[in-house]
């Protein structure tokens, strides 16, 4: 696990990975210093928990690595390769207790590159874009079915520790700032299968604002571009039409008003897409319910708000990819980055 700051839940989520029923694990936290605050948070967790194999680190200089990516090559450094399986977890993450025994168990078959969860984020105190945010990112889960696009999703992953080594994992990492998107491509490369575990979804509590979400997202998507050009002219061309339907069925609506009904026939087909959406949002989170009990009256909670805040996902995906078309940099907690090509990432 890599930290940065006092985030919300840290605490919490340390406890939950210090709590696993996996029998036979060591436990390594990394931090950017001994004076960020994650570092005695960690410190004061893991001494509640003296009969457990932990570690608490701060990260090794890495000349071109930074952040979480220099965090995580510390972490196998430090531990000198020496565990059978490596699983990652991100520090805003929390999992369930059988999160890791689910993880590592499928890694024993030979085709297997890598599991993965992914993450579902539940609204902390409500709130639209906290909403919004949740839609969107559980929007991801349909390319994780899909063997075409799905990858080893860095805050819940897992490898065996000689396929690390098979693909060269340093390289792989040394100017990265994406360990999963890099890492799915050395996985590819090698003919390796990533392996999607829907019990494996970690839950995050988030409190969204528009500008936080539209910079967050914008993030994600010019990650995107830059280390899976494929997925990403899938979804300006998928979510480039849902958006057209959209518009078009407002105007249909508009002139069914102002002209004459034989326009609401057309308006009614053009937004049977998205009526569809709302229907396969609840479809999803009924699925997720059954693969995360522990999560079941958050899910049922924020159902209709989820679903409905679904309804938008089409037209800010669309905003998102336009305008991840022209980013060069993006800024990832509190550092810069520059996109040097379509796999590299350098940090300025």
């Amino acid at each position: 696990m890599a930290c940065k700051g006092e985030e919300p839940g840290l605490q919490e989520n340390i406890e939950a990975i210090l709590s696993q029923t996996y029998q036979n694990f060591r436990a390594i936290i990394v931090t950017d210093s001994a004076q960020d605050p994650a570092y005695s948070i960690a410190k004061s967790v893991t001494a509640r928990y003296p009969a457990l194999d932990t570690h608490v680190y701060t990260s090794d200089p890495h000349p071109f690595a930074g952040g979480k990516v220099a965090a995580l090559l510390t972490a196998l450094e430090r531990d000198e390769w020496a565990s059978e399986a490596y699983a990652v977890i991100d520090s805003d993450a929390f999992a369930q207790r059988r999160w890791l025994q689910d993880l590592v168990e499928p890694l024993k078959e030979r085709s297997v590159g890598a599991t993965t969860g992914f993450r579902w984020y539940f609204p902390a105190r409500g709130g639209f874009w906290s909403h919004v945010e949740s839609a969107w990112n559980s929007s991801g889960t349909n390319l994780m079915f899909d063997e075409r696009y799905s990858f080893p999703w860095g805050g819940a992953m897992a490898i065996l520790t000689q396929k690390i080594k098979d693909i060269d994992i340093r390289t792989v990492w040394d100017t990265a700032i994406s360990d999963d998107l890099s890492l799915n491509l050395a996985l590819r490369k090698h003919s390796y299968q990533t392996l999607f575990l829907p019990q494996c979804i970690v839950a995050t509590h988030n409190q969204a604002t528009m500008q936080s979400f539209l910079r967050w997202a914008t993030r994600q998507v010019a990650l995107t571009r830059a280390f899976n050009k494929k997925l990403w002219n899938y979804g300006l061309a998928a979510y480039g039409f849902l958006t057209t339907t959209m518009v078009l069925s407002v105007i249909s609506i508009t002139l069914g008003f102002a002209w004459s009904d034989v326009w609401f026939l057309p308006a009614a087909m053009l937004l049977a897409p998205s009526v569809l959406g709302v229907l396969r949002s609840s479809q999803r989170i009924t699925t997720f319910k059954r693969a995360l009990p522990e999560f079941a009256s958050e899910f049922e909670r924020n159902r209709w708000p989820h679903s409905i805040a679904s309804l938008i996902v089409p037209l800010i995906m669309t905003y998102c990819i336009i305008k991840s078309a022209r980013m060069r940099e993006i800024e990832w907690r509190g550092r810069r980055y520059k996109l040097t090509g379509q796999t590299t990432l350098a940090s300025t």
